[in-house]
Formats: structure tokens, sequence, C-alpha cells
């Protein structure tokens, strides 16, 4: 009688894995960070509390954000 042998392995489809199989003696890592105690702050009105999605203001309303332009006159160089 001959032994039935098993079908040969093929690699899966598909992406590869995007971490390494650790070995059974190696340690588990825990390096994540939480979240706990971050404020979340709004993209639109810049207030703390909600975010762009929860945002309650006017729809389609913009808000100027204060950025520094080039050319224009800074205090110091005012005076």
């Amino acid at each position: 009688m001959l032994q039935i042998l098993p079908p040969p392995l093929r690699r899966p489809p598909g992406r590869p894995t995007k971490v390494r199989k650790k070995e059974p003696d190696e340690g588990q890592t825990t390096d994540r960070l939480s979240k706990r105690g971050v404020e979340m702050r709004c993209s639109k009105c810049k207030r703390i509390g909600h975010n762009k999605r929860s945002y309650k203001g006017e729809v389609g309303q913009n808000i100027p954000v204060k950025r520094h332009q080039l050319g224009a006159p800074t205090q110091q160089q005012a005076t």
C-alpha cells in the first residue's frame, strides 16, 4: 500500500501579512499608546469638545483661519 500524502502547500492569493509571525518563545509587545485624556478639536470652528462630523454650525459657512500671509507687514515691521 502506498501512503497518501497531503497536497503541496501553495501560497494563497492576496496581500501579504503586514506583521511578522513571531516564534512561540518570543514575547508580545504592547507599545501602543491610548488616546485617553486627549481633547477633541473641531477643524471647522477650532473649538474643543466635538469634531467636524458632529459640528452643528451653519452648512457651508466659511470660517476664516488666521494664517501668516507673505508680504503683509507684521507688528515688528510696522513700527
